[in-house]
């Protein structure tokens, strides 16, 4: 299973400053899949708890979920169902029941999902990060064997923000300023954050800074959709 982190240094100074004015740092995941998806919030770390160099660990740990809740900025996903899958694996809803479960039959490197009830709902997964699994994004699924193929990226965002907001959250605008941070071909990155200057990597290219109200499913999520009809198809 392999384990990834981000270290956030920041001054002293402007920690003192972060924890006097109540900023929280907010944490995102990249995924690519196709239809009209979010991405949720999928960690926060309260003002209490940033230090001058904050370590955020996660694993390639996932669970998959569906939701009845509906994918509109704001809305808070509340998991039906959850249930342990990997890459490679098939969720299948159950007709009738609506029931989760997971199988060896899914695309390699993906999470799949193929909804046999005659409901919509939402669907998505979870990653295990600083010791939690929290959902990181939601999809729609039609019922009557649609599908959804949901591939984790190593790609994160990061945001400081003041405002007050619960993981499995659903964001489409970026709240403040934040750092685009690019894991491809590395387990670990290194970043720096003033609050007058915002984020930085001595030059690294891996990082891109972004501003306030951003549209973060542009930003997080890449498109994908072949894979889902193929897998619709082979329902039939």
């Amino acid at each position: 299973m392999a384990t990834f982190n981000t270290t956030v240094n920041i001054s002293p100074d402007d920690v003192k400053i972060l924890k006097a004015e109540g900023y929280s740092l907010y944490g995102f995941k990249s995924v690519a899949a196709s239809g009209d998806g979010s991405p949720t919030v999928w960690f926060h770390l309260p003002a209490e708890k940033l230090l001058t160099s904050t370590k955020i660990t996660w694993q390639e740990q996932f669970q998959a979920y569906n939701s009845t809740s509906t994918v509109a900025p704001q809305v808070v996903i509340e998991a039906s169902n959850t249930i342990n899958t990997d890459l490679g694996e098939l969720v299948t809803i159950e007709k009738g029941s609506g029931n989760i479960e997971s199988t060896s039959d899914g695309y390699p490197g993906a999470v799949s999902f193929l909804n046999n009830d005659t409901q919509r709902f939402t669907v998505g997964i979870n990653q295990l990060v600083n010791g939690k699994s929290n959902i990181l994004c939601a999809f729609p699924i039609l019922g009557a064997g649609s599908a959804r193929v949901i591939t984790p990226i190593t790609k994160i965002a990061l945001i400081f923000s003041t405002e007050k907001i619960e993981t499995a959250t659903v964001i489409t605008k970026a709240m403040s300023a934040g750092a685009f941070i690019d894991l491809t071909g590395t387990d670990s990155r290194t970043v720096d954050y003033a609050i007058n200057d915002g984020w930085s990597a001595k030059g690294g290219n891996w990082l891109k800074n972004f501003n306030a109200f951003t549209d973060l499913k542009k930003l997080l999520i890449e498109n994908t959709s072949s894979r889902e009809k193929a897998l619709s198809e082979r329902s039939k």
